[in-house]
């Protein structure tokens, strides 16, 4: 991973921790392209709501 962008510091603290010595752009909208090292691929999405605690769990049955 080359770096990512998180502005909400309980992801940004997770991010830090799995993949440490990699920079944390922030806020994507204020990121001075130019200075950001070039990637082949770029991804996106919305965190696990479930892992970061924010629904309840599914129920079986």
């Amino acid at each position: 991973m080359a770096w990512h962008a998180e502005v909400d510091p309980g992801p940004a603290r997770i991010l830090s921790r799995h993949w440490p010595g990699v920079p944390n752009l922030g806020d994507i909208t204020a990121v001075n392209w130019a200075d950001v090292p070039e990637v082949c691929v770029l991804t996106a999405g919305f965190p696990c709501q479930r892992r970061l605690g924010r629904r309840p769990p599914r129920r079986a049955g």
